[in-house]
């Protein structure tokens, strides 16, 4: 994740969580009350949160100039909005997010991490993309495939309602319960779940859905009847808690909201396998060329900088790994076993291959990913036999 200020309007930052990543905030106020109020050069921000209460209208002002300082950015930031059930919201900008303004510092912090990282993969399929190409015929999962989609989860009343509010390009579809569920996310793509039922099926069902790896990242909304057990939803994973008196219109923004993040992470997800399956069956001729490696690691720093990252290598042979690299001699595949639990052990984002003329690497955006993939492979090493 990368550090700098926060941009806030109404909103006091999480910066007391331990591992926050705010060094100071910049007020949005001032914009408020002068739109063409000239906000002091700063860094890179590492999150704009907007209570979007504390603007007077959709129309006001505020909204353009937000969306112009927005544009002057050297890359996308996100863009959080937190607001009550009746709260009304702006055309622009959209927000990467809308959760419940009376959220947790803790949870706030969690969701703009998630969004941090939502931006990285991002980046990183599409640095993969333009550098490795396509690869021809490559098919997908089918919990990626299909048009637009919305699950709603649960028994509740709402159905017709979401149904009717949701836009006409996205698939609405009704699941009693998780089992039936669960056979619908393995066989069609979603980019949103609504959890719509009492609160112990509720916690349940969002328990269920969050140990799934394919589906821990779907974002899901839940309708809590009681302020009390919003933080335990957030606990379990909620992407946010909705109140029973949520206003139609503002249901019908946080389900677009929720969809289009969904989209774009199954788009994401989908050229990341693929560009994963590619480097996979380029190991055994000798991996990928030098010149392709380069390319990448150029695309790849120069995108990092733009947030004050930086890309990091590491060298995927035994000898990085032990403390007495002769008890392996006897292995000559040792070295795959190696790539073979980096693959396993890191983060799809993580760029894991063979290089011709340099072997197997792995390549992630800082040190301390570096470091916590490198204890990993060692801790698998240390008990496996060889």
């Amino acid at each position: 994740m990368w550090h700098g200020p926060v941009w806030s309007l109404g909103v006091e930052p999480p910066a007391q969580v331990p591992g926050s990543l705010f060094s100071n905030v910049v007020d949005l106020s001032p914009l408020v009350r002068d739109s063409a109020f000239a906000l002091p050069q700063t860094p890179l921000p590492s999150a704009i949160l907007v209570k979007v209460d504390d603007v007077e209208s959709q129309q006001s002002p505020f909204w353009s100039a937000l969306a112009d300082l927005m544009k002057d950015l050297p890359c996308e930031v996100p863009l959080v909005f937190l607001a009550g059930p009746h709260s009304t919201f702006p055309n622009e900008p959209l927000p990467h997010a809308v959760v419940s303004d009376n959220i947790t510092p803790l949870h706030l912090f969690q969701i703009m991490c998630d969004l941090q990282r939502t931006m990285l993969r991002t980046e990183e399929a599409e640095i993969r993309q333009s550098v490795f190409g396509r690869v021809e015929n490559y098919g997908t999962v089918p919990h990626r495939e299909g048009p637009s989609s919305l699950l709603i989860i649960g028994l509740g009343e709402r159905f017709l309602e979401i149904q009717n509010l949701s836009s006409d390009q996205v698939d609405v579809i009704g699941a009693f319960n998780q089992n039936i569920a669960e056979d619908f996310l393995t066989s069609k793509g979603f980019d949103a779940v609504i959890l719509d039922a009492h609160l112990a099926d509720n916690l349940e069902n969002l328990r269920e859905l969050r140990m799934d790896a394919r589906f821990a990242t779907l974002p899901a909304l839940v309708f809590a009847d009681h302020p009390v057990d919003r933080p335990t939803l957030f606990d379990l994973g909620a992407t946010d808690v909705l109140s029973p008196d949520i206003t139609p219109e503002n249901l019908k923004y946080r389900i677009s909201t929720a969809v289009r993040t969904g989209e774009r992470r199954r788009i994401t997800d989908s050229y990341l396998a693929e560009s994963h399956r590619w480097l996979v069956e380029a190991n055994p001729s000798g991996g990928i060329t030098r010149d392709l490696y380069d390319r990448y690691l150029d695309r790849a720093r120069s995108f990092l900088k733009q947030r004050g990252l930086d890309i990091h290598e590491l060298r995927l042979l035994p000898q990085e790994f032990t403390s007495s690299p002769l008890a392996f001699n006897a292995s000559d595949n040792i070295w795959t076993t190696v790539l073979s639990i980096a693959n396993a052990a890191s983060r799809e984002e993580d760029l894991i291959c063979v290089v011709d003329g340099l072997g197997p690497v792995a390549v992630l955006k800082n040190e301390q990913g570096k470091a916590t993939l490198k204890a990993r492979i060692n801790a698998i090493l240390s008990h496996t036999i060889l």
